[in-house]
C-alpha cells in the first residue's frame, strides 16, 4: 500500500472522526472508502442532478443546515 499525506479542513477532519466511530472502523479506513465511493462514481454516470445531490448524502457531505430557509433572503430578484 502506498502512503500519502493530506492537509484536511478542520470541520472534514471531525465529520472523518464521527463517521469513523459510528462505523467502529479507523480513519484511515473510512477515508480510503469515502476516496473510493468518490472515484468510481464519475460525474458523467450520474443520469441527473438528483442522483448527483443523493451520491453526496452517501458520501457524509452536508452543505448548511439554514440552505432553503436562506434562500429568499440571498436570491432576491
Amino acid at each position: 500500500m502506498i502512503q500519502k499525506q493530506i492537509s484536511l479542513p478542520e470541520k472534514l477532519d471531525r465529520q472523518i472522526k464521527q463517521r469513523a466511530k459510528l462505523l467502529q472502523e479507523s480513519e484511515e479506513r473510512v477515508i480510503r472508502d469515502l476516496l473510493y465511493l468518490g472515484l468510481i462514481k464519475t460525474v458523467s454516470s450520474w443520469r441527473n442532478s438528483g442522483e448527483a445531490l443523493r451520491s453526496l448524502e452517501k458520501l457524509g457531505i452536508q452543505g448548511s443546515a439554514d440552505l432553503a430557509q436562506k434562500h429568499d433572503d440571498d436570491y432576491r430578484y
